[in-house]
């Protein structure tokens, strides 16, 4: 039996805000993301990418309803676009993103 979707950590929703389903090349969806991030923020996206590999990840929108896919590994793209706290420019993106309800039995 596979293992339940895992929820994207709340404290992490703000930089997923303006995510949006990208049409793939195998006819499934994608979503691809770049933001800068801190030293802080880069430790907990590695704990939380750890914590859900090979499961399903759930995000969920501002708006209703969530995405559901598998994360890829985060992708480091160098140096922040700002000169604040940020550290770096991050990739993180999920493949095969289904649009569902929310809950672990439902998915469109």
């Amino acid at each position: 039996m596979p293992l339940s979707a895992i929820d994207w950590p709340e404290n992490l929703n703000h930089l997923v805000r303006d995510i949006e389903l990208i049409p793939g090349h195998n006819g499934k969806f994608c979503c691809r993301l770049d933001v800068d991030v801190d030293p802080d923020t880069t430790l907990l996206l590695n704990e939380f990418e750890a914590h859900a590999r090979q499961r399903q990840v759930r995000i969920k929108l501002a708006g209703s309803g969530c995405l559901r896919g598998e994360m890829n590994t985060l992708l480091g793209l160098g140096s922040a676009s700002s000169a604040d706290r940020s550290l770096a420019k991050i990739r993180i993106s999920l493949h095969d993103v289904v649009r569902c309800d929310c809950s672990d039995e439902t998915m469109e």
